[in-house]
């Protein structure tokens, strides 16, 4: 078929064509490419739980009980007790009234924003915000207004010019998903708190990794959220699982469950998944991996930045090291990808034009020699 021959053609000449590559999972955040290991710092199983034997467990335990599909929506005849036995789980985990299950963190935040979002209110998203909240206040029918990533001084005059408006929605990430920096949340709380906004938190990428038992951006910097805020998060990162999940006051979770497309209209979370991430969250409990994971971050930045790498300041595992160019990304992912390291090279639109760079994406799993090995074959590439 010829219909999308240009397309293509263009993605080729501007270096942004992907392709799938199967990829065989180790332990120990090792994988196999084409019968080769590999050290694999392109995921985001931060903890390494989705193949710890707890989550496996719970996995079976649940499928073996409710069967590995849902069977059904939600509404219809998909809610099992396993979804239930986790929505409760994650309720008290987050300090919130109710939690509600979707199927992917994607269909999460789309659900919660073209739900609550309708056209007498105004979303104002942060620049940097995963493709999945953007998408989703285009497709809301509230007006939308884009303030620069973490200006916090430009989000309050965006609340004032609109202070006439019906519901105010202020949309972050707590640690941002290509950067990995933490967004400054106690200046977006108290702005949306003076202007009586509601605060949407993404904390995909916080969520079992910061805070006291992993409870995510807030805690690790002791900000109250405002009352009226949703906590929204991913199953498929720390938790070792898939699926997302949002978790706030109890009418809120109705509003989602007889508004939010993205969850009526879609098979339940699989059971199989619902059981290894309520394994997954109960095993946030043990600090061990999230102390290990810490200090893997610290051991890396450091010997990057010894091995010249442009890298911003930050504590997260999430390490953005920028070239910019995307030719020059894209040889240095290759690079390192013939010393037996997978770093895939992350490109616009990922990210912004001039801002390609390779993701460093650690695990609690990685050992200092696995970092050592990155970091040497870094060196020279800046």
């Amino acid at each position: 078929m010829k219909d999308f021959e240009d397309t293509l053609a263009a993605l080729d000449r501007a270096g942004l064509r992907r392709s799938l590559r199967m990829v065989t999972p180790l332990n120990g955040g090792h994988v196999v490419i084409d019968g080769r290991e590999f050290v694999s710092f392109a995921g985001n199983d931060y903890l390494g739980l989705r193949r710890h034997p707890d989550v496996c467990e719970g996995a079976s335990d649940a499928m073996q009980k409710y069967g590995l599909g849902a069977g059904a929506s939600r509404l219809l005849a998909g809610t099992t007790p396993i979804h239930v036995a986790l929505e409760r789980a994650l309720a008290a985990f987050t300090g919130r009234e109710r939690a509600l299950v979707f199927p992917s963190g994607y269909q999460t935040n789309v659900g919660v924003l073209t739900a609550l979002a309708d056209e007498h209110d105004v979303l104002i998203v942060d620049a940097l915000c995963h493709a999945s909240l953007i998408d989703a206040a285009r497709l809301a029918k509230a007006t939308m207004r884009v303030y620069p990533h973490a200006k916090f001084t430009r989000l309050r005059e965006l609340l004032e010019r609109y202070a006439d408006r019906g519901k105010r929605f202020v949309v972050t990430e707590g640690v941002f998903s290509m950067d990995g920096d933490i967004a400054p949340l106690a200046e977006i709380a108290r702005a949306a708190r003076d202007y009586d906004a509601w605060l949407i938190l993404d904390d995909a990428h916080a969520f079992g990794v910061l805070g006291e038992g992993g409870r995510g951006t807030a805690d690790h910097l002791d900000v109250a959220l405002p009352q009226k805020s949703l906590h929204v998060a991913t199953l498929s990162k720390a938790a070792g699982s898939q699926g997302g999940f949002v978790a706030g006051d109890g009418e809120v979770m109705d509003v989602l469950i007889n508004r939010a497309r993205s969850f009526i209209y879609s098979t339940g979370l699989s059971p199989a998944c619902a059981g290894g991430a309520l394994a997954g969250l109960e095993l946030f409990k043990e600090g061990s991996r999230r102390q290990r994971l810490a200090e893997t971050a610290t051991l890396a930045r450091k010997l990057l930045r010894e091995a010249k790498a442009d890298l911003p300041e930050g504590e997260t595992p999430i390490i953005p090291l920028l070239i910019g160019d995307v030719d020059r990304t894209v040889k240095l992912s290759a690079r390192l990808f013939d010393e037996g390291i997978l770093a895939p090279p992350i490109r616009p639109p990922t990210v912004p034009k001039g801002t390609a760079r390779l993701r460093i994406s650690l695990s609690a799993d990685h050992t200092d020699d696995d970092v050592e090995r990155l970091a040497r074959a870094v060196a020279g590439a800046f």
